[in-house]
């Protein structure tokens, strides 16, 4: 029995009793500036309409030359994505996440689960952190990462809700392979109506889930009353 197949069984049977993972959003912002000096939570489509993006018709010319050959170092002005290579990766930690579009650039740090059974949060404003039940990039099953949208002051996934479908998002891997992945639905949800089945479900690809606070903030409890959340699939890895 290989590692990748037992790891994913494990992974598979914490998510499975985990009912409802959502990530906290306890106001910590709020401690030194107070709610009327917080930067907002971005924007994102309203009452978890998530959008979705249309499939993108290939040129004439990538037709006629074909996917770009995956795992090497492809040239920065390559139009065409590379292509997925699921099957050909093996079970690697991400070590961290690059989103251009937001100008987001983090390490990453793991997190499991705290004793009440609920994601853990990352204890720095400046990191986003690994769900380390969640399978890492380029391995089927969805990769969960998270980060605080505030945190004593903006933090990492401040402007997570300005994504829309067709932005970008990297993730590193420990054993150099950056995974590409593009955004195809992004949605803002309130706390009781979270998608549960939607974020922690396994499919067959590699998929990500990026989720961080927003939406209204409540100053009686000191926290966000939604969440964001974001969902990309990989178009491809290469030689980071």
């Amino acid at each position: 029995m290989n590692n990748t197949s037992e790891n994913g069984r494990r992974r598979a049977r914490i998510l499975a009793t985990v009912a409802a993972v959502v990530l906290a959003c306890s106001g910590v912002a709020a401690v030194t500036y107070g709610i009327t000096s917080q930067e907002p939570a971005p924007s994102s489509p309203p009452g978890g309409q998530a959008a979705a993006t249309q499939p993108e018709a290939p040129s004439p010319s990538q037709k006629a030359k074909g996917p770009e050959v995956t795992g090497k170092k492809q040239s920065k002005s390559a139009a065409a994505d590379p292509e997925p290579v699921v099957d050909e990766l093996t079970y690697s930690e991400p070590i961290r996440i690059e989103i251009p579009k937001i100008g987001v650039s983090s390490s990453l740090v793991d997190l499991g689960l705290d004793e009440k059974g609920v994601m853990e949060t990352p204890q720095a404003a400046d990191k986003a952190g690994w769900f380390t039940p969640s399978p890492p990039p380029g391995i089927p099953g969805s990769t969960v990462i998270s980060g605080h949208v505030t945190y004593n002051g903006p933090a990492v996934f401040l402007k997570l809700g300005d994504l829309r479908p067709g932005d970008r998002v990297a993730v590193e891997r420990e054993d150099r392979v950056n995974t590409i992945f593009k955004v195809t639905r992004i949605g803002s949800f309130p706390k009781d109506g979270f998608p549960t089945d939607a974020v922690y479900s396994q499919p067959a690809g590699s998929e990500l889930r990026l989720i961080t606070c927003g939406g209204e903030y409540d100053e009686a409890s000191n926290r966000y009353l939604s969440n964001v959340i974001v969902w990309a699939k990989i178009v491809g890895a290469e030689k980071a």
